[in-house]
């Protein structure tokens, strides 16, 4: 992990529509330090999802936070999913 990074945000967000996502990225750090209970996380992907729509912005949004942070958002979304565990750290 990098330390000293800024999320990537849009400015067409509203204020708790960037407050939920700095909370999400936090949840996705925390799938690759500590893990996260899968219930919890799948609530906040669902979140990230209704505030970014757009698949093409998703996408954009998980280069730009893979590049600052070394995660993933995809991977650990997949990762989650997949797992049928109530806790689930992503393998990096």
């Amino acid at each position: 992990m990098k330390e000293d990074y800024e999320y990537p945000l849009m400015p067409e967000w509203s204020k708790d529509e960037i407050i939920a996502m700095v909370q999400f990225y936090a949840q996705v750090e925390d799938a690759y330090t500590t893990g996260v209970a899968r219930d919890k996380f799948m609530k906040m992907v669902r979140k990230f999802k209704t505030i970014e729509p757009s698949i093409a912005a998703q996408k954009q949004l998980d280069r730009k936070f893979k590049e600052l942070s070394g995660y993933s958002i995809y991977q650990a979304i997949k990762t989650v999913s997949n797992s049928s565990k109530e806790r689930v750290k992503v393998e990096k």
